[in-house]
């Protein structure tokens, strides 16, 4: 069983003035290899009707088009994590290629302050029909939970499907609860947006 340091958890990071990309991969360093702050780590490989105890279960998509040429320009942006709204959020990747064990970081702006939540990788499909990866949260993020980011062909359809369980990680971020819900459905809606304008 994974043993979690809930003080370290807990220790979220918000800042005044945004973090330099140096101040973000030093701290991804020193996250690389500590624990995920939550249990069932993985789950998220396969399709979940129901989110583990205790936490909130997310599920949505959208068609991106037709042909492969369209799931390659969608293949690339998840490869390069860009898939997140440049409206509020901005990710820091560690060096290397996206693989499990492979760390990034994303920064959200929002109610003038910044924060920082690091995430690991836990593993990738890439197959000819299929691009995902699915990703943990490590000490410091505001939420505990996993997510899975996929696109995928089939008949020649190609679509971009997101699954996430998640939940506040501290006293602090469940009282800010409903303002990290409303950026979460914001994200959900704009991410959706975001890959429509890469897929197309």
């Amino acid at each position: 069983m994974m043993v979690v340091d809930v003080a370290l958890a807990i220790r979220l990071m918000f800042y005044l003035r945004a973090p330099t990309d140096e101040q973000v991969l030093a701290l991804l360093r020193d996250r690389a290899h500590q624990a995920f702050t939550y249990e069932d780590v993985g789950i998220t490989r396969g399709s979940l009707e129901a989110a583990p105890s205790g936490f909130t279960l997310d599920r949505y998509g959208v068609e991106l088009g037709r042909g492969q040429a369209v799931f390659e320009r969608a293949r690339a942006a998840l490869r390069r994590i860009d898939n997140y709204p440049p409206s509020f959020t901005r990710v820091v990747r560690s060096p290397g290629d996206l693989a499990p064990g492979f760390t990034f970081a994303t920064l959200a702006s929002h109610l003038g302050f910044h924060s920082v939540h690091p995430c690991r990788v836990i593993h990738v499909i890439d197959v000819s029909d299929c691009f995902a990866f699915c990703f943990g949260t490590l000490p410091g993020h505001a939420e505990s939970g996993e997510e899975r980011f996929e696109v995928s062909i089939e008949s020649d359809v190609v679509r971009y499907d997101v699954q996430a369980f998640s939940r506040p990680i501290s006293l602090m971020s469940r009282i800010g609860a409903p303002i990290a819900r409303a950026l979460q459905v914001r994200f959900q809606r704009e991410t959706l947006d975001v890959m429509r304008a890469h897929a197309g």
